[in-house]
């Protein structure tokens, strides 16, 4: 079972939006942002790329995102 910040980490990765997550999820923005900051912090590795309006996914990131999947 997954926590709340990995089902919302998921839904960031699968979009790779964080406006996209929040509108799926019901959540604002900015507590999506906490939640990923949150999730790197606890990780101690940054978990998405941001380069403007668009972000990727870091090897962390994908890293997670797989053991997610598992």
């Amino acid at each position: 079972m997954l926590s709340t910040r990995h089902e919302i980490f998921l839904e960031v990765a699968t979009w790779l939006s964080f406006t996209k997550a929040s509108e799926v999820l019901f959540i604002s923005q900015p507590a999506i942002s906490k939640h990923i900051k949150a999730l790197e912090s606890q990780y101690k590795t940054t978990l998405f790329e941001r380069k403007g309006n668009a972000i990727q996914l870091t090897t962390g990131g994908q890293l997670l995102l797989n053991r997610i999947r598992e």
